[in-house]
């Protein structure tokens, strides 16, 4: 069972989607000034993750302190402020399993590795806007269908889905020999759903060393290093080129072979001393 606690104790079971607000046709009603009349949702992805999203309200929404600007995944615990009244997310782990996950995850912090790898960022674009101007059920049913979509895709050219950010995800493939063909065929029906996705969004593809370590049996391996912050950085060119799609040379010297591409210049990224060439297709 999930749940939503009110700090009286009260208990709101979490289904498809759970609205917070002044309505009262909102499944948590709050009579608060302070409070919109439809001032925030938490919805279902899959099976077992739950996301928090502002649907635009007057004075936000706040998750464990700070402030709610992006779709974000609850874990159990997590606090969530809506104006001046306070709620706890729920969503227990199935008694006898924490030794296990523990156990695996010690484990796997032993087994820190690092290894060349690609990295793909893919982020929405004016996310904050769709909720605003979108009705709350199609906003969350049109965020959760890209990024499942996403994953589809990555998934079935065999690779992995790092961490979801809200309105974006970071996935990446290990670098072994026949990997750069399913990259490039992951990229590409990327770019063919760009043409047919009623959101539109940007992502950028990035080669090079990332170290491991994480816990993969919680369904997450965390990626670190200069690498990975390098693929973030790359999204933020590619946000201010007007770039739908954006390679790093590195990537583009592994993939050049398999596919013609277009210089996009030399640019400078923040926190990084040197200019970059970039390239697109």
């Amino acid at each position: 069972m999930v749940w939503l606690e009110s700090p009286a104790g009260e208990k709101t079971s979490l289904g498809e989607k759970c609205i917070l607000g002044r309505a009262k046709d909102c499944q948590v009603v709050i009579n608060s000034e302070e409070i919109s009349r439809r001032h925030a949702m938490i919805y279902r992805q899959g099976e077992h993750e739950f996301w928090l999203v502002d649907m635009g309200s007057a004075n936000g929404t706040r998750l464990n302190g700070r402030h709610v600007s992006q779709h974000r995944r609850l874990s159990d615990q997590d606090r969530i402020e809506v104006g001046g009244s306070a709620f706890i997310f729920r969503q227990p782990q199935p008694a006898g399993d924490s030794q296990a996950v523990s156990s695996q995850a010690l484990a796997t912090i032993a087994e820190l590795r690092s290894f060349n790898c690609w990295l793909l960022v893919a982020d929405i674009m004016g996310s904050t806007a769709i909720v605003r101007r979108l009705p709350d059920d199609e906003a969350a049913r049109r965020t959760g269908s890209l990024l499942a979509r996403w994953k589809e895709i990555v998934e079935l050219h065999k690779g992995g889905v790092n961490k979801f950010l809200g309105d974006g995800f970071l996935a990446y493939w290990p670098d072994a020999d026949g990997v750069a063909p399913e990259v490039l065929g992951a990229v590409e029906d990327f770019k063919r759903l760009q043409e047919q996705a009623q959101s539109s969004f940007r992502l950028v593809l990035h080669y090079g060393l990332a170290t491991s370590g994480g816990a993969p049996s919680l369904g997450e391996e965390s990626l670190a290093g200069k690498e990975v912050y390098f693929a973030f950085r790359m999204e933020k060119l590619a946000a201010s080129l007007g770039a739908g799609v954006l390679l790093s040379e590195s990537a583009a010297i592994h993939l050049r072979q398999l596919r013609s591409l277009i210089p996009e210049g030399r640019h400078g990224l923040a926190g990084f001393d040197n200019l970059f060439e970039f390239f697109s297709f």
